[in-house]
C-alpha cells in the first residue's frame, strides 16, 4: 500500500510538470497575427481608411529605401498585460525590422487602457533613444490621444518616426489626371483627393485608379464604354477604372491585364457590393467613388511590399535597446487568456481523470489485500464465475487464472509451492499465505494560386484582358494570406505615455 501511494504521488507530480506550459497565466501574452498591411494593424478600429492608406504608403517607402520598419498597432485592451510586455511580444512575434540591423519600431495604442507604448530595436538607439521617443510621443501623440482623436494622433506620430529614420512623409506629386467627371456630379474636393491619391500611391504600387462618371454611354453597353474609355485615357496594364453610369443607374470596373489574376472579378465584386452599392443606391456618388477608390488603394498597398510580409512573422536573434521603462498599471486588469488554454485544460482534465481512476483501483485492491490477502474481491460474481467459490485458500485466483489462460499446461499450486503468473502489475507484486504469486494484479511577400481563369473574358480596349465586374455580379473569393520570416527581436524596454 505504501509503495502504491509513492508511485501515485510520483506519477501525479510528473503529469503536473508536463502540463505546466499549458496552464494559463497572467504573464503570457496572446499575440494576434498581423494584418495584411503589416505596417498598420488597427484591431481597435479607430483609424480611418484614408489615414491608414497614407501611413502604409510611407511605411512601405521607408522599408524599401532604408530597410527600417515602423509598425502601428491599436488594440481595445491588453487585458491585464503590461503595455511594455504586450508591445515587446508583438515586436518579437512579428519580427519588426531586419534581423541584422534590428532597426524596427512598434507603436502600440491601447484604447480602453488609455495608454500607449513604443518599442525600438537596439539598432535605432542613435536615431530613436528614449529621450527622442518621449519628445515625439509628447508632441505628436499625447494631445490627440487625450482628446480621443486617434487617427490624427497616429498619423502625426507615425510621420514623425518615419522622418526621424530618414524617410519622407510627403512628396511632390505628379499631375496626371485620374478623374473624368463627365456627369458633373463630383465635388472639387473629391476630384482633388482622387487625383492626389492615385498620383501618390501609383508611385509606390504601380497602379492608378481612374474614376469616370457618365450620363449617357452613347448607345454602347456599359462594358463596351468602359473598354473604350480605358483605352482612350491610355490606362496602364496595372491600372483600374471605375465607371459610374448615372443615367443608366449602373457601374462597372475594369482592371488591367497584368493584375486581373490578382485583383479578380470576384474580389472587385466584393468591393463593389460592400463599399459602392450602399452609397450608389443612396445617390451619394462622391462617397461611393471615394470609398471604392480607397478600397482599391488599400488592396494594392498591402501587396506593394512583398518583403514586408517576409520580414514579419518570426523573431530572429538580435539585441533590443533598453530605454527608460515607465511602469504601467492598466486601468481595467482582466486576465489574458492564452491561445493554448483550451487545449491545455482539456489535456489536464484527461490526465486528472486517469489519475483518479488509477487511484480508485489501487485503493480497492489494497483493501482486498488487507481483508482477504489477495488483490481481488473473491465474492464478486465475475470472479466467482472465473475462479470458483473462495474458501480462504491463499492461491485463489492467481494459479487458477494461469490454468485458465493456458489450458494445455498442467501447473498445480498447493501450500508450500510457488506459482507465477504470466502477467505483471504496474503496482508490483503481493504474496499470499503458503504460496508465492507475482504479477496478475488488478488493473495551431504573399503568393497565391488563382483558379479563376475560366471567369475572365477577353475584351477590347487598352491594356485590359479581363471582363471586369459590374453592379449585378457577385461571387465569392478566397482570401490571400501572408507568410513571414526574418525580422528582429526585442528583449524589452520602450517608452510609454507617462515615461
Amino acid at each position: 500500500m505504501k509503495r502504491a501511494r509513492i508511485l501515485q504521488t510520483v506519477l501525479t507530480g510528473m503529469l503536473i510538470i508536463m502540463l505546466l506550459p499549458f496552464i494559463p497565466g497572467k504573464a503570457e501574452a496572446a499575440v494576434p497575427a498581423h494584418s495584411e498591411a503589416f505596417y498598420v494593424n488597427d484591431f481597435a478600429n479607430v483609424i480611418d481608411e484614408k489615414t491608414e492608406n497614407y501611413m502604409v504608403n510611407y511605411g512601405v517607402k521607408l522599408y524599401q529605401e532604408t530597410g527600417a520598419q515602423v509598425v502601428l498597432v491599436t488594440v481595445n485592451s491588453t487585458n491585464g498585460v503590461s503595455m511594455e510586455k504586450y508591445a515587446t511580444s508583438l515586436f518579437n512575434s512579428w519580427g519588426v525590422g531586419s534581423a541584422d540591423k534590428n532597426n524596427g519600431l512598434l507603436l502600440l495604442l491601447s484604447i480602453k487602457d488609455d495608454d500607449y507604448w513604443a518599442v525600438p530595436g537596439k539598432g535605432l538607439e542613435n536615431e530613436l533613444n528614449s529621450g527622442v521617443i518621449s519628445k515625439i510621443l509628447s508632441a505628436s501623440l499625447e494631445p490627440d490621444f487625450a482628446a480621443k482623436k486617434y487617427s490624427a494622433g497616429a498619423n502625426k506620430t507615425y510621420g514623425s518616426f518615419i522622418q526621424k529614420l530618414g524617410g519622407s512623409y510627403s512628396e511632390t506629386l505628379g499631375t496626371r489626371s485620374y478623374v473624368s467627371d463627365n456627369a458633373g456630379i463630383l465635388p472639387q474636393a473629391t476630384k482633388d483627393y482622387l487625383n492626389q491619391s492615385s498620383n501618390r500611391y501609383a508611385a509606390t504600387t504601380g497602379s492608378g485608379i481612374y474614376v469616370v462618371t457618365v450620363k449617357n454611354t452613347g448607345g454602347k453597353s456599359l462594358q463596351d464604354y468602359t473598354y473604350a474609355k480605358f483605352a482612350g485615357v491610355a490606362a496602364g496594364p496595372r491600372d483600374v477604372m471605375l465607371v459610374l453610369d448615372i443615367g443608366g443607374d449602373n457601374y462597372h470596373v475594369l482592371q488591367g491585364k497584368s493584375i486581373d489574376r490578382v485583383l479578380t472579378n470576384e474580389r472587385v465584386s466584393g468591393i463593389l457590393n460592400t463599399v459602392l452599392e450602399p452609397k450608389f443606391a443612396a445617390k451619394d456618388y462622391a462617397g461611393g467613388a471615394t470609398g471604392t477608390a480607397n478600397a482599391f488603394y488599400s488592396f494594392f498597398l498591402t501587396r506593394a511590399d512583398a518583403a514586408s510580409g517576409q520580414a514579419a512573422g518570426s523573431a530572429a536573434s538580435a539585441t533590443a535597446s533598453t530605454v527608460s521603462k515607465a511602469p504601467v498599471t492598466p486601468k481595467e486588469p482582466v486576465k489574458l487568456v492564452p491561445v493554448s488554454r483550451s487545449k491545455g485544460m482539456m489535456i489536464l482534465g484527461i490526465f486528472l481523470v486517469l489519475v483518479a481512476l488509477i487511484s480508485l483501483a489501487a485503493s480497492a485492491r489494497n483493501r482486498y489485500v488487507a481483508r482477504y490477502g489477495i488483490r481481488l474481491n473473491p465474492h464478486n460474481p465475475r470472479n466467482i464465475r472465473r475462479y470458483g467459490v473462495w474458501t480462504g485458500q491463499a492461491g485463489y485466483g492467481y494459479s487458477q487464472r494461469r490454468r485458465y489462460r493456458q489450458p494445455h499446461h498442467h501447473n498445480h499450486s498447493s501450500a508450500g509451492s510457488s506459482s507465477s503468473s504470466s502477467s505483471s502489475s504496474f503496482w508490483g507484486s503481493n504474496s499470499g499465505g503458503g504460496g508465492s504469486s507475482s504479477g496478475g494484479g488488478a488493473g495551431r511577400y504573399s503568393s497565391r494560386d488563382d483558379d479563376d481563369d475560366d471567369d475572365r473574358n477577353q475584351g477590347g480596349g487598352g491594356y485590359s484582358g479581363g471582363g471586369g465586374a459590374g453592379r449585378y455580379s457577385s461571387r465569392d473569393d478566397d482570401d490571400d494570406s501572408n507568410s513571414g520570416g526574418g525580422g528582429s527581436a526585442s528583449s524589452g524596454g520602450g517608452v510609454g505615455r507617462h515615461g
